[in-house]
């Protein structure tokens, strides 16, 4: 016969009394195996069956009160259970939690009882006559919802009705009023803010999602944007119209390998299960690895989020990810808020100390594209850097500048420059194309939004240019002088950790590094750029496959980049010609002339410097003609820590010495005259 139904109630906001009444649930188990014990015995008391009774009354009547507004109601009322299915729950929980009923389940069921309850204890506690334990040893080798959510797991591999289940602590805690999520998920309730400040763009994206949430079949809805723009609390917004809240796992979290990410999945089901919310995961595009190391973490997460019942989530920073789900899928594209909105932003988070700065948060608003999440942060290290003293505009660049930097970890060094214009030797036309490359950046709102232009460019309205041209012409030093005078960081982008071996984690370490230069207002650097930038080659391989995917990953995305990227490169020849027509610039580094030499050498030679008299530079210019700027910046410093040593200026035969071992340490032939 089918287990008898929990009569419907409406689940409370917020369960009142759930630990006296959990202790009620665990005493009434008690009272029964005790019962129970003295059924089966040989000699009962009656006397004994006849106070346990009544004891067992009074509990009975008191839970009757209670149960209605009780977790553990609303918990059978979410997943459909029966009154057999909830009274199993109570005793696997009265026997893993409660010491004073373990030794009355060992007298009913043996040592095993010590790793569970049995469906044969089960059944002599709740004096369920064949038919009812049948019919539950039945229900609970298909899907059942107690197992399904892993509210109760099998602890050994017998049969249904030997084996013993065990009880999970969270489903412990849970049902005694812990108010805590597990803590695996700690900090993962999307909190709502008391204002959700929106753009005309993510308004209408937001407009989307209350619909979907609430649509049946229930979808999986992957909201596609840059981390820290508020994408999750959009979604716990739309859910709190309908008394919902929403629990997120973040990926970036989750140890590597795919059974850390198995265990995470069911951490996070049976916590939105037992709370009745809506189940997110954050950034999916965080799953990496080998090839068929990547599928089987994607399975794994499609199984999950096709056999959760209700809406799920996902966010993810890479457009287009695709899961292997059966169920209806929906994409929201989530963007960054435009600079009216991000100017609210700020002022709602610093609260007070926003009328003090508000002369400054345009500036701050228009420089940095990020969301919510991003200000909240940066405000907040903002004043752990001021205390005690208030919060200045300088505190706010600072904060963003930490926060930015966590962001991109290892992949990224911020540089500083300490070269000015001064100290750049450059012929006038390459000059010329470099100050260009300042006037498009400078005036891009102008020429793009004013003028229209920017409705004529196919994505986003950056700056990328490539600089090429042999080691040492002043490549890397002229990217960290137009980042000086745009007033952008400067960030070089590390190769060695950005390109994996892993299928995808390539793809994403770029996202990441593009998502905070474009949040920080930052400039990229790409030294050595060809190691990126390759031709793409006839597939042949699976190798082949993959590094033409990431190269096109590239390319599209430096194309969309909204800030300013620098490429350099030795071997202009192997950059894909795909790259050319997505730059502003591609600028040619000749090695300076004889002219320009003498002026690298005259500018190198400080004036605080000890300098002999018979110093002629235009000598050292002719002699090493084939010198870079590198190479007599080299030569300068050897010749003067030579003078340091011996305690004596800078003369023309210690740069003669210092030229002719730079000259050797480039492999090339002495200098003229047998210098």
């Amino acid at each position: 016969m089918p287990a008898e139904p929990i009569r419907s109630h409406a689940e409370p906001a917020r369960a009142h009394g759930d630990l006296s009444t959990y202790h009620l649930e665990l005493e009434r188990v008690r009272l029964r195996a005790m019962l129970a014990i003295e059924r089966l015995s040989t000699t009962p008391s009656p006397s004994a069956q006849e106070r346990m009774g009544t004891e067992l009354a009074r509990v009975d009547a008191q839970l009757a009160e209670r149960r209605p507004t009780s977790r553990a109601h609303a918990l059978a009322q979410r997943l459909g259970l029966g009154r057999d299915d909830l009274e199993l729950l109570w005793n696997a929980v009265a026997i893993a939690a409660d010491p004073r009923v373990v030794p009355h389940a060992i007298v009913l069921g043996g040592p095993d009882a010590r790793r569970g309850v049995t469906l044969n204890v089960h059944a002599l506690i709740a004096e369920l006559d064949g038919t009812r334990a049948r019919s539950l040893s039945q229900r609970l080798l298909g899907p059942h919802p107690l197992v399904r959510d892993h509210l109760l797991v099998w602890s050994s591999p017998e049969s249904p009705a030997a084996r013993p289940f065990a009880v999970p602590p969270r489903t412990i805690t849970w049902l005694a009023g812990d108010a805590d999520l597990d803590a695996a998920l700690a900090g993962s309730l999307v909190p709502l803010p008391a204002r959700l400040e929106l753009d005309a763009r993510q308004t209408a994206a937001a407009s989307v999602l209350p619909g979907v949430l609430d649509a049946s079949p229930a979808p999986l809805i992957v909201v596609e944007g840059a981390l820290g723009t508020g994408r999750r609390t959009a979604i716990a917004h739309a859910a709190a119209r309908s008394g919902r809240v929403v629990i997120a796992l973040e990926l970036r979290r989750v140890p590597h390998g795919v059974a850390a990410l198995e265990a995470a999945l069911i951490g996070l089901r049976r916590e939105c299960r037992l709370a009745g919310a809506i189940p997110l995961v954050a950034d999916i595009d965080e799953l990496t690895g080998e090839e068929g190391e990547q599928q089987v973490a994607l399975r794994a997460l499609a199984r999950v989020i096709d056999d959760i019942p209700g809406p799920f989530a996902v966010t993810s920073g890479r457009a287009g990810l695709e899961l292997p789900v059966t169920r209806p899928l929906v994409r929201v594209r989530w963007n960054v808020p435009d600079t009216g909105t991000r100017r609210t932003l700020w002022t709602s988070a610093l609260g007070d100390d926003a009328a003090r700065l508000d002369p400054h948060l345009d500036g701050v608003a228009h420089r940095y594209r990020m969301g919510a999440g991003g200000i909240g942060r940066s405000v907040a290290s903002a004043r752990l850097i001021a205390a005690p003293a208030p919060v200045e505009a300088s505190h706010l660049v600072d904060g963003v500048r930490i926060n930015i930097a966590e962001r991109l970890g290892e992949l990224a060094v911020r540089q500083e420059t300490s070269q000015t214009w001064d100290d750049l030797v450059l012929a006038p036309d390459i000059l010329d194309q470099v100050k260009t490359i300042n006037a498009r950046v400078r005036h891009a709102h102008r020429v793009l939004e004013d003028w229209g232009f920017a409705s004529k460019l196919p994505r986003g309205a950056g700056v990328a240019v490539l600089f090429s041209g042999p080691p040492g012409t002043g490549k890397t030093m002229v990217a960290g002088l137009i980042a000086r005078e745009l007033d952008l960081e400067l960030y070089q982008v590390d190769l060695s950790k950005i390109v994996s071996k892993w299928v995808g984690e390539t793809e994403k370490q770029l996202a990441r590094v593009f998502e905070a230069a474009e949040a920080g207002h930052a400039l990229l650097l790409f030294d050595e750029a060809d190691a990126l930038f390759a031709k793409r080659t006839e597939v042949k391989s699976s190798v082949d496959r993959y590094a033409n995917l990431e190269v096109n990953y590239l390319l599209q995305r430096i194309e969309s980049f909204g800030g300013v990227s620098i490429l350099t490169t030795n071997l202009e020849a192997s950059i894909d010609p795909a790259l050319r027509r997505r730059l502003a610039a591609n600028v040619v580094f000749w090695p300076p002339d004889v002219d320009e030499r003498q002026r690298l050498w005259q500018r190198m030679l400080t004036s605080k410097a000890p300098l002999a008299a018979d110093i002629d530079v235009d000598r050292l210019a002719a002699d090493y003609d084939e010198m870079t700027g590198a190479n007599i910046r080299n030569a300068v410093l050897a010749a003067a820590f030579l003078a340091a040593s011996e305690g004596s200026p800078i003369t023309q035969a210690r740069l003669e010495r210092a030229a002719r071992g730079e000259y050797l340490s480039m492999g090339r032939v002495l200098g003229k005259g047998g210098v």
